[in-house]
């Protein structure tokens, strides 16, 4: 098991050096640097605090979680834990789930499977958002005409060998993993009940309307993540709402790939074409996605480590 997250770690980690270098192999970077120069730096005040605000809008619908299962919870370790396990996510993509489940069970004694589930049916709703927007970027993009996305997705087209081929690749490892829990059974019996019992409970939560209202306040916040850095290069200021929605998306995508650093290189490559598609000069396009992976990672370092000094300060006197 340690050998293959240690393959896919490097696998991964080659794929992104390789977009890196895809990305900026066409444009000079000392020309980006100078365009980066020339940012209206005001621009970060805004964007700093719409990213703190998504934090605490986290913690908030996390708390909604643990509510449902009866379990009180301090909001000021929830926030601590999931900025600690945002910056484990950067190192070692998926860790940091782990983490926050550690962290809780040290610090206010929560058991490990409650609070995975929450985390499991957090990820469920995120993910049915993603595709609600995926879903959405293409019928706009159908009725406007605008093809952005469709250059994305134009090579996916597969022949029916190639499907055949997926389609017996995925339900091999289906039927791996299912063997591989029918063989451990005994062991992993009763921690998979009690896991799926507290997962199925989260579905009877009487706040519901808080749930979906917290979880629309998050992607709202990761658009303006986006958009407000249009107006920080006077080249792209004039962009508007729905190309840095369809630029959103893509990123979105991007980001879910487990490449280390916030998916660094795949980030660029998608989101710097995505610019020189709309319009935008190569530099320019370039810069806007060096400052918004850069910030955002420099955020989730700073948050990460802020959280850890308090963790191991306050953690061990619990």
């Amino acid at each position: 098991m340690k050998n293959w997250v240690l393959f896919q770690g490097i696998l991964f980690g080659l794929i992104g050096v390789v977009l890196v270098y895809l990305t900026f192999s066409k444009v000079s970077f000392g020309e980006v640097i100078g365009v980066i120069q020339t940012g209206n730096f005001f621009v970060l005040i805004p964007i700093f605090l719409v990213s703190f605000l998504v934090l605490v809008i986290r913690v908030w619908r996390w708390k909604l979680l643990y509510k449902q299962s009866k379990i009180e919870t301090n909001s000021i370790w929830l926030f601590h834990s999931l900025s600690i396990g945002y910056m484990v996510n950067f190192a070692i993509p998926r860790l940091g789930e782990i983490t926050r489940t550690l962290i809780l069970k040290k610090t206010e004694n929560i058991p490990i499977n409650q609070s995975l589930s929450t985390i499991v049916f957090e990820r469920l709703a995120d993910i049915l958002a993603l595709f609600t927007l995926i879903i959405t970027a293409f019928v706009l993009e159908f009725f406007l005409g605008d093809g952005l996305l469709n250059h994305f997705t134009k090579g996916l087209e597969l022949n029916l060998q190639s499907k055949l081929l997926y389609i017996s690749l995925f339900l091999l490892l289906v039927l791996l993993l299912l063997f591989l829990v029918y063989k451990n059974r005994k062991k992993f019996g009763t921690w998979f009940s009690e896991l799926m019992e507290s997962f199925l409970n989260l579905f009877s939560m009487p706040h519901k309307t808080q749930f979906i209202v917290s979880t629309v306040l998050i992607w709202l916040g990761f658009y303006l993540m986006t958009y407000l850095w249009i107006f920080m290069f006077p080249s792209s200021a004039d962009l508007g709402m729905y190309p840095c929605f369809q630029v959103m998306v893509l990123g979105v995508i991007a980001r879910t790939l487990p490449i280390q650093a916030g998916s660094a290189g795949a980030y660029h490559y998608v989101v710097s074409t995505a610019f020189i598609l709309l319009g935008t000069n190569e530099p320019t396009a370039s810069a806007l996605a060096i400052v918004i992976h850069g910030f955002q990672s420099v955020l989730t370092l700073l948050f990460g480590i802020i959280s850890y000094i308090w963790f191991l300060y306050f953690g061990n006197k619990k």
